[in-house]
C-alpha cells in the first residue's frame, strides 16, 4: 500500500517532453545528419548548381556576343545594301543617259533620212509635174488653136500662135 501511495504521488511522464536520453540521441543524429549533408551530399549538388550557373552565364555571354556580332553584321549588311543600291542607281542613270543619247542620235538619223526622202519625193513630183505640163502644153496649144480656128472660121498657124498660148498659160 505504501508503495502504491508513493507511486501515486509522482506525476505521470509527459508524452510531449522528451527524455534526456532521447535528446542526446537526437543531437547525435542531428549532428551526424548535418555532417553527412555538409560533407557528403551537398558538395555534389553545390558543384552541379555552380556548373549549371557557369554554363548559363557562358551561354548568356555567348548570346550577348552573338547579338553584338549580329548587330555589327547587320550594320555592315545594310551599309553594303545602301552602297549596292547607290551603284545600281548610278548604273541605271548612266544607262538611261546612254539610251537617251542613242535615241536622239537615231531620231536625228531618221529625221535626216526623212528629209532626204521628202526632198527626193518633192523633186520627183516637180519632175513629173514639169513633164505633165510640157506634155499638156502642146496638146492645149493644139486644142486652143483648133478651137480658135473653128470660132473664127479659118485655119490658124499653131507655131505663130505659140507665144500667145505661152503667155496665157504663164499667167495662170
Amino acid at each position: 500500500m505504501l508503495v502504491l501511495a508513493a507511486e501515486s504521488t509522482e506525476d505521470p511522464p509527459n508524452p510531449v517532453i522528451p527524455e534526456v536520453n532521447e535528446i542526446v540521441w537526437a543531437v547525435i543524429f542531428f549532428v551526424a545528419l548535418w555532417l553527412l549533408m555538409r560533407y557528403v551530399l551537398l558538395p555534389p549538388i553545390t558543384r552541379a548548381m555552380e556548373t549549371r550557373a557557369n554554363t548559363i552565364q557562358g551561354d548568356r555571354d555567348a548570346a550577348d556576343a552573338a547579338t553584338a556580332s549580329l548587330g555589327s553584321t547587320r550594320r555592315d549588311y545594310e551599309a553594303s545594301l545602301v552602297d549596292a543600291r547607290n551603284e545600281a542607281n548610278e548604273i541605271i542613270a548612266a544607262a538611261r543617259t546612254a539610251a537617251d543619247q542613242r535615241r536622239a542620235a537615231l531620231q536625228a538619223e531618221a529625221d535626216a533620212e526623212i528629209a532626204v526622202l521628202r526632198r527626193n519625193a518633192q523633186d520627183e513630183i516637180e519632175q513629173a509635174r514639169a513633164a505633165a505640163l510640157s506634155g499638156m502644153r502642146g496638146d492645149v496649144a493644139t486644142l486652143a488653136v483648133g478651137a480658135a480656128g473653128a470660132v473664127l472660121g479659118r485655119n490658124l498657124d499653131a507655131g505663130a500662135q505659140q507665144s500667145v498660148i505661152d503667155q496665157a498659160l504663164a499667167a495662170e
